[in-house]
């Protein structure tokens, strides 16, 4: 019979449970599933919408990108770097040499970011996450429904066990749940948590 006093870490990375995301839709905003569609390496996923039945594969990203440029003067040699916000527009960065002066625009690479106007999003669209409310000015999110329950069952336990098998004593410092935020750990806000996840497993 399950404790839900104690929980016992089972040593997943935060990748692992990255399988498929609940978003909103890009369309209407509702509630959208991107699954993956095959078990390929690299998946190949499909949007969804369950409120406006909008379906989309991925080749569009919504979300927040960054453009980088590290590279050596062109006229002095002198190293140079630099990063901006990107908004889709341009793909190259003026960078300014302080040692020869010379003005210049760069090639810049492109990084998707996982946070876009306060919102985690999803890694394959940049799609806000449908599972996320604000915690006294810190942002509690999951993937899915899956990753809210383990969050669910760890905040819960008053227990919390490490390490307890050869597979998750070999990864207990890359763990999801090592690496979670301070107020998600601190017993004070165990019960005010468990009503905000309350919340987002009826949505």
């Amino acid at each position: 019979m399950h404790d839900p006093t104690r929980f016992a870490d089972p040593g997943l990375v935060l990748s692992e449970l990255a399988t498929h995301f609940v978003v909103h839709c890009p369309k209407c905003a509702g509630r959208a599933l991107i699954n993956p569609i095959n078990d390929k390496s690299p998946r190949t996923f499909r949007l969804t919408c369950t409120a406006c039945f909008h379906v989309e594969m991925p080749g569009h990203w919504y979300g927040a990108m960054t453009a980088f440029v590290s590279v050596k003067c062109r006229e002095c040699h002198a190293p140079l770097q630099r990063s901006a916000p990107w908004d889709g527009r341009w793909k190259q960065l003026a960078m300014h040499c302080d040692q020869c002066g010379d003005d210049c625009l760069y090639d810049a690479q492109l990084y998707q970011q996982s946070m876009y106007e306060g919102h985690m999003t999803d890694s394959v669209f940049g799609l806000p996450l449908w599972l996320q409310k604000d915690f006294r000015g810190n942002l509690l999110w999951a993937f899915n429904y899956e990753h809210l329950t383990l969050l669910r069952q760890y905040i819960g336990a008053k227990l919390r066990e490490r390490g307890v098998s050869p597979r998750t004593s070999l990864r207990k410092n890359s763990a999801m749940l090592s690496r979670l935020p301070a107020f998600k750990t601190k017993a004070a806000n165990r019960e005010a948590l468990l009503k905000l996840i309350a919340q987002l497993e009826i949505l």
